[in-house]
């Protein structure tokens, strides 16, 4: 299948982000990938490519302002658009309150909100313009639910989510479907979850980038706003 629409995913060198990079390829999306791991992106440039589409990357960090606006002008320049955006970056320092620092929240703040606004924002008047996209936000269950220990980590997820519901009707009038994400308990090296989920039991990258499809893959005039996503059986 060949398709003309682009797909940028943040946080793609590994886990859930390399599924979802994944994914779109096999289904024909060109696909632009970033992530702070160079040589874990090359690797999964490689392996979109593979799938016969047009793929990208860049490294760099998610809260720069600087990198993200130029990194996504240089797509838009080159592609013509961004049809699709999935934040996926994300980084938890999983302690307690009373062990943690100011500088352990700002980290997490810096990557899970400043990196969501940072893309969102980059994309936004490209998208306005042609009134036509999707923003697609990889939250967590730690975003609706508390988490012990996490408090810091399921706070900046609180805000995304917030945020995501906010821009959600800001944005619909021009036809961007903006939606939210919840995962539960991922097989990946990136775990917050504080439950005891056997691994094989354990939802895999792959079941995350199924749901970002089906979202994306609805009738235009339908959205499926907030997904909560969860192992079906933890036992």
């Amino acid at each position: 299948m060949s398709r003309d629409e682009v797909a940028v995913v943040t946080g793609a060198s590994r886990g859930i982000g390399r599924g979802i990079a994944r994914k779109f390829a096999r289904e024909g999306y060109n696909v632009v990938l970033f992530g702070r791991d160079i040589a874990a992106l090359k690797n999964v440039k490689e392996e979109v490519k593979s799938f016969g589409v047009n793929a990208d990357s860049f490294s760099g960090d998610a809260s720069n302002a600087d990198f993200v606006n130029d990194s996504v002008d240089k797509v838009i320049n080159h592609y013509g658009k961004v049809d699709h955006l999935v934040n996926n970056a994300g980084m938890a320092i999983k302690k307690k309150v009373i062990d943690s620092s100011l500088e352990d929240f700002m980290k997490q703040i810096d990557v899970n909100l400043y990196g969501l606004f940072n893309f969102t924002k980059a994309v936004l008047p490209s998208m306005i313009e042609r009134r036509n996209g999707s923003i697609i936000n990889i939250i967590s269950l730690a975003g609706k639910n508390p988490l012990s220990p996490g408090a810091l980590y399921s706070a900046s997820k609180h805000a995304a989510l917030g945020f995501t519901k906010s821009l959600l009707l800001e944005v619909r009038e021009y036809n961007i479907r903006v939606a939210a994400i919840c995962p539960g308990s991922v097989d990946t090296t990136f775990s917050i979850s504080s439950n005891d989920v056997l691994n094989e039991k354990k939802l895999q990258p792959e079941d995350v980038a199924e749901t970002v499809l089906a979202v994306i893959k609805l009738p235009a005039r339908a959205l499926l706003s907030e997904v909560d996503l969860r192992p079906t059986n933890p036992k």
